[in-house]
C-alpha cells in the first residue's frame, strides 16, 4: 500500500506565486491569484489571516531584500503540496553581494475544493530569521 505521496514538477502555479514573491508583485493578476481570501498563512512563527495580510506581511518581509526562491522539488498528496527548495537573499544597496541563504526551506500548501491555497505554512532554518526585521 502507498501513500499516495508523489514527486511532481513545479506546477505554473507555484512558479508564478514565487516570481510574485520575489519581485513584490502584489497585482490581482500576479500569482497570489492562487490565495483564497480568508488563507491562513503561517510563515515561521509569524501567523497571518486573509489575502491582504499575507500580501503585507510579504511586502515587509521582502522589500528590504532582492530575493530569488529555488524549487528544488515537489511533492503533491490530495490536495497538498510540498516545496523544498531555498531562498537567497541580498540586503538592497549593499554593496558586498553577501547573501543570505535560506536553506533548507520548505512550503506546504492545502488547496480549498475552490482551487485555492487556503493554508500555506513555511518553515526555514531559524539563522534565516534573524536577518529580518519581521521576526
Amino acid at each position: 500500500m502507498t501513500n499516495g505521496l508523489q514527486e511532481i514538477d513545479a506546477p505554473a502555479w507555484m512558479l508564478d506565486l514565487f516570481k510574485a514573491i520575489d519581485t513584490l508583485d502584489m497585482s490581482e493578476g500576479s500569482g497570489f491569484k492562487v490565495f483564497a481570501d480568508d488563507i491562513v498563512m503561517q510563515f515561521g512563527p509569524k501567523t497571518v489571516h486573509g489575502v491582504a495580510e499575507a500580501k503585507a506581511f510579504f511586502t515587509k518581509l521582502d522589500a528590504p531584500f532582492i530575493t530569488k526562491h529555488i524549487v528544488d522539488r515537489v511533492f503533491n498528496y490530495g490536495n497538498a503540496y510540498l516545496m523544498q527548495g531555498s531562498a537567497k537573499l541580498r540586503k538592497k544597496g549593499d554593496a558586498s553581494g553577501a547573501t543570505i541563504t535560506a536553506a533548507p526551506l520548505f512550503n506546504l500548501l492545502w488547496f480549498n475544493d475552490d482551487g485555492k491555497i487556503m493554508r500555506y505554512v513555511v518553515d526555514f532554518p531559524p539563522q534565516a530569521a534573524a536577518a529580518s526585521d519581521v521576526f
